[in-house]
């Protein structure tokens, strides 16, 4: 399931960006962003398989904004989207899959989007990973990921969290995000959990949330601004 990132400083484009792309049924969540800065800032704390990009924009334009996330997440896709045909050679300074001119022809956006959509899935499925080798001093442990109920960033490394153990990892949670399939989500600056293992999520108050995992007392934080997402990843009833 991808995540999709649309940036333009225009509202009536995102909305109308953002209607398109919630009927592909491989979509998972859409993230609006109003300019590059924002966009920078969404990246940072969650990972986009794809980013339309709007090119002109106050306070960072999408080119430059590109090369900035494209430094945090190696993996994310552009499709930019320009009213100039002349920001098109610009553009290739961050590789992107295409460009698309305004006003946008929907047919070939949807049929570029679709496109890159596979290729994305298609290049995650050969990079998908099922288990974590964990160098310890003296050993390798090799963790399950169907075991892992959280990762939690401490200091400049992460803790790996099953049941029993909790192993140290020397990887930023953005590193890991890029690896792992979709079971696992970021609710919070420091946690990342399998929601799979998910047993409750408790109100806290003060607009906080705290993650109980099944089979063990181990807890995670989540982020208010992350409930939605969780929601329309785990049916509700």
């Amino acid at each position: 399931m991808m995540n999709i990132l649309i940036c333009d400083d225009d509202p009536y484009t995102r909305k109308m960006l953002e209607k398109i792309v919630s009927q592909n049924p491989l979509v998972d969540t859409i993230f609006l962003a109003k300019d590059g800065v924002e966009a920078v800032n969404m990246i940072k704390n969650k990972s986009m398989d794809i980013v339309l990009m709007d090119v002109d924009m106050p306070n960072l334009d999408g080119i430059d904004a590109a090369k900035m996330m494209s430094k945090l997440s190696s993996r994310t896709r552009f499709i930019f989207i320009t009213a100039y045909m002349e920001h098109a050679i610009e553009s290739f300074s961050v590789h992107p899959y295409d460009y698309l001119l305004k006003p946008i022809d929907i047919s070939k956006f949807k049929d570029t989007l679709n496109n890159l959509i596979t290729i994305v899935m298609e290049d995650f499925k050969e990079n998908a990973i099922d288990k974590i080798a964990i160098k310890d001093k003296r050993k390798i442990a090799i963790v399950l990921l169907e075991d892992i109920l959280y990762f939690e960033k401490v200091d400049r490394d992460v803790l790996v969290h099953t049941q029993k153990e909790a192993y140290t990892l020397s990887k930023t949670l953005s590193e890991l995000e890029d690896k792992l399939n979709s079971s696992f989500c970021r609710v919070h600056q420091s946690f990342m959990v399998n929601i799979e293992k998910i047993k409750t999520i408790k109100d806290m108050g003060n607009r906080s949330y705290q993650i109980e995992f099944t089979g063990t007392k181990k807890t995670a934080l989540m982020s208010r601004y992350k409930v939605d997402e969780i929601k329309k990843k785990i049916v509700t009833f």
